[in-house]
């Protein structure tokens, strides 16, 4: 189990979720681990990797997904 303390400092709105690449690209939150929007601040919360992946995490909120992605390698 591992804490994430993500922190915005851009100003304007941003999420963060871990999932399958393709529910975070298509915005699926419903089902997803992770932080609502938020504007500014840390917000935290824990994840427990139980799966082989592959895991992606990133900003789902529309035209961040983009270039606000990555993969966790899980080994």
């Amino acid at each position: 189990t591992y804490t994430f303390q993500v922190t915005n400092t851009a100003g304007y709105d941003h999420d963060f979720y871990i999932g399958s690449p393709d529910d975070l690209k298509a915005g699926n939150t419903a089902n997803l681990k992770g932080l609502a929007s938020f504007a500014s601040g840390t917000q935290s919360f824990q994840y427990t990797f139980d799966t082989d992946g592959p895991l992606g995490f990133g900003c789902t909120l529309p035209g961040h997904y983009q270039s606000m992605n990555g993969l966790f390698v899980i080994q």
